[in-house]
């Protein structure tokens, strides 16, 4: 069995991560602190490296050259900007990917690694005992890695022809854990149950791909803040015809939501007629409140100093 180790200070994303890997067949390593990480890499030997390289404040970027030396590194990074991609591949990353990511792509991507690493076995001795060391990976062999590295999105071949075989497979029943699992892996389930890529579902709801994949991850924090966030757990959950409102409930309390009030409504007839609610302007509260201020002096003055407007008028 092929071993992976996630190097990730997110205890969350890592969790989940490594639910996925493991559900796809691979053992999974996990670890939070760097120097830990390393120590298990040259215990361990993994296959292959998931790294976050903002990791201990950025300092994943340090430890990847090393890393990179023993085994292929695949960088799984929020960083995600152009500079950010070119000085991962320069300390030596084999692969690239940006969070939120799509999962398919994900397993494919290590499956490719894996396929590309794959040792040549030899015929053995048994006279003769092999003590392996950790050697540095050599510079033809880095160099090879990177002239094969899968590119880093899907081409539209791949994607035609993963919708043809999304349509050639039989549909299935979720689990029991599925269907009662939170909305996110409900909605995952859902999705892989129908054989649907997140391209298509971006197409028929109008919401980007990148979102839908936070949602299915419930990474919040990765949804643009207020009502519009709502507004995609509803339509992507609605699309399957789950019910989100736990989802959205927690999403209300964690960022403190509140959505516009309600319109009232009246009925004339047999027609029942929406109102929205409006506000009046500022401009007419602040004027409203000067003349009722000036209303309220020049009555006071005249309660008690009667006299003092006639003194005016009579001059």
């Amino acid at each position: 069995m092929r071993t992976i180790l996630i190097i990730d200070d997110d205890v969350a994303f890592t969790a989940k991560l490594k639910a996925q890997l493991s559900e796809a067949g691979y053992r999974v390593l996990n670890s939070t602190v760097l120097a830990h990480a390393e120590r298990e890499c040259a215990r361990e030997r993994p296959d292959l490296v998931l790294l976050e390289v903002r990791t201990e404040h950025d300092a994943g970027w340090e430890a990847l050259p090393r890393l990179a030396a023993f085994q292929p590194v695949i960088v799984l990074s929020s960083a995600g900007l152009e500079e950010d991609v070119m000085r991962g591949f320069a300390a030596g990353a084999a692969d690239y990917i940006t969070k939120p990511y799509r999962t398919g792509e994900l397993l494919a991507r290590i499956q490719a690694r894996m396929l590309s690493e794959a040792p040549v076995i030899a015929p053995t001795n048994p006279k003769t005992t092999v003590i392996e060391e950790m050697t540095p990976v050599s510079t033809s062999r880095r160099a090879n890695d990177e002239e094969t590295a899968e590119p880093v999105f899907m081409s539209e071949a791949e994607e035609l022809a993963l919708l043809r075989q999304s349509e050639q497979a039989p549909i299935r029943q979720l689990s029991e854990s599925e269907q009662h699992a939170s909305l996110g892996h409900r909605l995952r389930a859902e999705r892989q149950r129908r054989h649907l890529t997140l391209v298509q579902i971006e197409n028929d709801i109008k919401v980007r791909m990148y979102y839908l994949q936070a949602i299915e991850d419930e990474q919040w924090s990765l949804l643009p803040r207020g009502p519009a966030a709502l507004g995609m757990i509803r339509a992507y959950a609605g699309y399957f015809g789950i019910d989100a409102s736990a989802a959205e409930a927690e999403y209300r309390l964690r960022y403190q939501v509140e959505e516009k009030t309600p319109s009232f409504s009246f009925t004339v007839g047999n027609v029942n007629t929406r109102l929205p609610r409006r506000s009046p302007p500022r401009w007419l509260i602040v004027t409203l409140a000067i003349v009722l201020a000036l209303a309220i002096a020049v009555g006071a003055i005249y309660y008690f100093d009667p006299a003092f407007f006639s003194q005016f008028i009579g001059g």
